[in-house]
């Protein structure tokens, strides 16, 4: 177990990540929820971006560019919606 955790640290964080921010937009804000959301998402893209193939882990799908374009797209578009989306009334 020990081995795996120290192997596969890449997609762990991000799945952290991923597990805090739907918490955040479950029981806090979910402007701020999304926003972190999109921050993991542009986590995983900097991790895949600096990392080799081997230490990549899970994180590694498809080919390095497929993966990077995917990632970058992705996060910036929720980034964008997150911050488009109006604030709700209290």
């Amino acid at each position: 177990m020990k081995t795996f955790v120290k192997t596969q640290w890449p997609i762990l964080s991000v799945y952290s990540g991923l597990l805090v921010a739907l918490v955040v937009v479950i029981y806090v804000d979910f402007r701020f929820g999304a926003i972190l959301l999109s921050l993991s998402v542009l986590l995983a893209f900097l991790l895949r971006l600096r990392l080799s193939d081997a230490a990549a882990g899970l994180l590694k799908s498809r080919r390095r560019r497929v993966d990077l374009t995917v990632l970058a797209t992705l996060g910036t578009f929720l980034l964008i919606l997150a911050l488009v989306v109006p604030q709700g009334s209290k």
